[in-house]
């Protein structure tokens, strides 16, 4: 593979989890989300076959498509609990940049302890690993928590793909983001029937 894509790639899925911290419509999220799963498949490829390599996408985006259903049918909630002003955007990309400035000071432990990771898959990876960690700090909704959790995930797949080459690891990873997108789902109703029997007292 032309060592471009992989290059893209790592823009990507910075450039994704960036936007998944300051979006604040829950569709541009999920579009954010999907495209992520893409430059994460670019970058598994690289030490996976493509035909493995593809479950990553699949399972990605089928985790993508069950969480959007989710957002679909509670989108005025989440779009009413998650209201960022200038300031906290600002603050979000400041963190986000203190977050990359630390992978690149440490990327080259990173490359040690994931022997076999290219320098593009090392950025990738511990670019959503951080900013996934990120999102966790700064978020208290379901639904971003979920999208957290889920771009960790992909992070830790990306460094784990350049060390193991197993089927069995593979269909795990891909249960555990359907488990939590499926979770994140329930969350969100459950966090919606709350707000709805609040509403009614």
């Amino acid at each position: 593979m032309s060592e471009i894509y992989p290059t893209l790639a790592a823009g990507l899925v910075f450039l994704t989890a960036l936007s998944l911290l300051i979006f604040e419509d829950w569709r541009s999220s999920i579009g954010a989300l999907a495209l992520q799963y893409v430059g994460v498949f670019v970058l598994v490829a690289v030490s996976w076959p493509i035909e493995i390599a593809v479950v990553k996408l699949v399972a990605g985006w089928m985790s993508v498509a069950v969480f959007g259903m989710a957002l679909v049918d509670y989108s005025e909630e989440i779009e009413h609990a998650y209201k960022l002003n200038l300031p906290g955007k600002l603050f979000r990309v400041m963190a986000a940049a203190l977050v990359g400035l630390v992978v690149i000071s440490i990327l080259s432990d990173i490359l040690n302890t994931f022997l076999g990771a290219t320098l593009q898959q090392g950025l990738g990876g511990a670019f959503l690993l951080g900013l996934g960690l990120l999102h966790l700090g700064l978020s208290t909704t379901p639904s971003r928590v979920v999208v957290g959790l889920l771009t960790i995930i992909a992070g830790f797949g990306i460094l784990y793909a350049a060390v193991e080459t197993s089927i069995l690891i593979t269909t795990l990873l891909a249960i555990v983001n359907l488990g939590i997108a499926f979770v994140g789902a329930y969350l969100l109703s459950v966090s919606s029937l709350d707000t709805a029997e609040e509403t009614a007292e």
